[in-house]
């Protein structure tokens, strides 16, 4: 009963969003994509909305596996985030946790469809400093779409040590989303997480990105990254997605781009000439 007041209160209180222009995407891909903007209390929030004509096979760092008609990256001014999760909270369940539900059940209202069918991922960095890349190489067409912050909680994986963060506001957080127009395998999906991490390293090296942890040392990431890969519908199908394969070598150089762009945007990283 305390869950369900506490949602109805913050339905209340969410102020009217607006439907942002659609972003122009390779046909290939078949999907919409644009971003959701809104405010509450004064405060901005942001959702990309990545919404498919059919149903996709995606894999999510949040929800594994999943038939999904549309994916969220939803962003919150970091006050925002501070305020939901304080106010929300409930004895089993954090603030922003319910915040998120409640915003794409609100999204899955708006684009008629069955909120068990959107994977979402959730960032306090802004979805005006969104990057996009695409790399297209015949017959295969990829897309990254990616936010990133990296001045809080950068970190060397295997050098800094771990804190339990389940169910904290999110801090600086890289979310990466790649489209292909590829039909991947379950294992090729699983095979370009690491393909995306590696290039998501690549470009924090390049942009020598340090550790918030340890000083004088380099960040490989943020603690709280997060990738969703989605299979195409009508491109060939591929098993592999390493660095030696054509559509790896355009997963890995979509993904390292846009991470470039986006920590220049969110932060003013940017390459050493």
């Amino acid at each position: 009963m305390k869950r369900f007041l506490t949602t109805v209160l913050f339905l209340l209180l969410v102020s009217p969003v607006a439907w942002g222009q659609e972003m122009v995407l390779h046909q290939d891909l078949q999907t919409k994509a644009f971003v959701l903007r809104g405010e509450r209390d004064g405060l901005w929030e942001k959702t990309l909305v990545v919404h498919f004509q059919g149903p996709r096979r995606v894999l999510s760092t949040q929800d594994g596996f999943m038939e999904a008609m549309a994916i969220l990256n939803s962003s919150a001014e970091p006050a925002l985030w501070e305020k939901v999760c304080r106010e929300l909270k409930t004895e089993k369940e954090v603030g922003g946790k319910i915040y998120l539900r409640t915003m794409k059940e609100k999204i899955a209202g708006s684009l008629k469809i069955n909120p068990e069918s959107i994977g979402q991922l959730g960032t306090a960095a802004d979805m005006d400093h969104l990057a996009v890349v695409t790399k297209a190489y015949k017959p295969f067409v990829v897309t990254a779409l990616v936010t990133a912050g990296a001045k809080t909680n950068a970190l060397r994986t295997g050098v800094d040590e771990g804190a339990h963060i389940e169910g904290e506001e999110p801090k600086g957080t890289v979310i990466v989303f790649v489209l292909t127009n590829a039909k991947l395998t379950d294992g090729a999906m699983a095979r370009a997480l690491i393909t995306i991490t590696e290039a998501k390293t690549a470009a924090f090296q390049d942009l020598d990105v340090p550790s918030s942890y340890t000083k004088n040392i380099q960040a490989t990431g943020t603690g709280t990254d997060s990738i969703i890969i989605v299979s195409g519908m009508a491109g060939p199908q591929v098993t592999y997605t390493g660095g030696h394969s054509k559509i790896g070598e355009l997963i890995g150089k979509a993904a390292r781009e846009a991470v470039l762009a986006a920590l220049e945007k969110q932060n003013g990283f940017k390459l050493k000439k």
